[in-house]
């Protein structure tokens, strides 16, 4: 009987290991579609614009800057705290076929790009991110 139990507690202990096991690596991927959105921080494109360089986005309804940053740092906050700085290079353009941000005139990415890479920091959406820090590092490392 004793037998009996320890081997039942034995199961149920390695079932909650698998469980929890499952849990935590069903999150480590940070892809558009599994881990992030299909489009990472598409709602901080105007934001950036109007940030960087006072331009709208040509369709873009007209809103004020608090309520676009308001919506930027909730989608940004909404993505899990270990995919934050890939939905920022994602927004950045390391992935040029899923970018968010576009060359404007008189607004060129660059500078698009170094207001964007600020938006973890505490003057902005104020989130911790992949390190548990309000920044993302190595955000110039993937351009040609």
């Amino acid at each position: 009987m004793a037998s009996n139990c320890r081997l039942l507690l034995l199961a149920a202990l390695l079932v909650s290991v698998f469980a929890a096991a499952a849990a935590t690596s069903g999150g480590e991927y940070c892809y558009p579609s599994m881990g992030l959105p299909s489009r990472p921080l598409y709602g901080c494109r105007e934001y950036v614009a109007q940030q960087t360089c006072g331009a709208r986005i040509l369709g873009a309804p007209s809103a004020p800057i608090e309520k676009l940053m308001y919506q930027c740092c909730l989608e940004f906050s909404q993505i899990q705290q270990h995919c934050r700085c890939e939905a920022l290079r994602y927004l950045m353009g390391s992935h040029p076929e899923r970018s968010g941000l576009m060359n404007l005139p008189g607004c060129p990415i660059e500078a698009q790009r170094d207001f964007a890479r600020i938006l973890p920091t505490p003057r902005q959406c104020n989130l911790v991110t992949d390190y548990s820090t309000r920044y993302c590092l190595e955000m110039d490392k993937f351009w040609q």
